[in-house]
């Protein structure tokens, strides 16, 4: 009895557990299994690097001086600089670099104006010349600067011999003409009060001249000087005083830049005095340019009624006037140089 009571209750605990057993493995007590989940991240990485190289290389243009200065010299062209300096002459640079220099030394005294300009290579070597003089009230004076400057240039760079063949064409009276020599050939133009002399060394070209111009045209001057009451036609012109005036002009073609440029007081003395800062004020603010800064500059410092030549930002500038006790002008001249021989 025992035994059979013992054995039921095996067989009833062995199939209770093939009943969980059963559960079991169809998965009714499983929970859920969630996959992780992925994220793309953005790559950020630009498509093109920037080359950082320049675009242009330096244009390797000649050194032009802000006003009235010089630069390097040596040998004959030193020579010449000195020799004109110490009889009066103001001379500065339209250029000066590594490929060579244009010089121009210019002279006022009473009523003689006088510039001896030059261009020379590196080595100081005078490639070409160009000495002019002029005195409309005295043939002589014109003569005897014409014939200093003629020394200070020429005893060194062409020699003492071809100075001499110089000097007798201009006492013989000829007026024109060419004179040849070992170190070129001459033109000579002889007006008894206006004596030029241009010439090239043979064998070398002359430097070629920046050609300079401003921003504004003519047409625009004209345009920013009518609202102040001047009057303009082939300049801008407004009166002065009783009978003075004071008048702009500019030119540069139908279309162009203006490249030459000028202001002008003229009357009384005391009417021009006012005139002048005035006339300058309102020329420069009429035209725009790199150099109208610096040329403004040069002005403004030699308005003390002297005359002036001098080469400022690549440009010539003229400053000449009349100062009689009852009648006073002064003109400003600034232009492009040309230079021919």
């Amino acid at each position: 009895m025992p035994l059979f009571v013992g054995g039921g209750l095996i067989a009833l605990v062995l199939v209770g557990l093939l009943i969980f057993l059963g559960v079991k493995a169809l998965g009714g007590d499983d929970e859920p299994i969630s996959n992780p989940t992925t994220t793309t991240q953005p790559t950020g990485d630009p498509s093109t690097e920037p080359s950082g190289e320049p675009s242009g290389e330096p244009s390797g243009e000649p050194s032009t001086p802000a006003g009235g200065e010089l630069g390097n010299a040596t040998g004959q062209a030193k020579s010449a600089t000195d020799k004109l300096q110490a009889d009066g002459y103001q001379c500065s640079d339209l250029f000066n670099g590594a490929q060579g220099a244009h010089r121009g030394c210019f002279k006022y005294k009473d009523a003689t104006s006088a510039e001896a300009i030059f261009q020379f290579q590196p080595d100081g070597a005078i490639i070409g010349v160009l000495l002019r003089s002029e005195d409309s009230d005295n043939i002589n004076n014109a003569k005897v600067t014409f014939d200093a400057a003629l020394q200070a240039i020429g005893n060194d760079t062409f020699g003492g011999s071809e100075v001499v063949k110089i000097q007798d064409a201009v006492k013989t009276g000829q007026k024109t003409g060419k004179i040849g020599s070992t170190w070129g050939e001459f033109q000579l133009r002889n007006n008894g009060d206006d004596l030029q002399l241009s010439g090239g060394r043979s064998g070398s070209d002359s430097y070629d001249l920046p050609r300079k111009q401003f921003t504004t045209t003519e047409a625009q001057m004209y345009a920013a000087l009518k609202p102040k009451q001047y009057t303009c036609t082939s300049s801008c012109r407004k009166t002065v005083g009783k009978y003075g005036s004071q008048s702009i002009y500019g030119y540069g073609g139908t279309s162009g830049g203006i490249r030459s440029f000028e202001m002008r007081a003229s009357g009384e003395p005391a009417d021009v005095k006012a005139a002048i800062p005035a006339v300058i004020a309102d020329g420069f603010a009429a035209v725009q340019g790199p150099d109208a800064a610096a040329l403004k500059a040069y002005v403004e410092a030699h308005n003390d009624g002297k005359s002036y030549a001098s080469y400022v930002s690549g440009w010539r500038v003229e400053i000449t006037g009349n100062n009689d006790d009852s009648y006073r002008s002064q003109t400003i001249s600034i232009r492009y140089e040309s230079f021919y021989v």
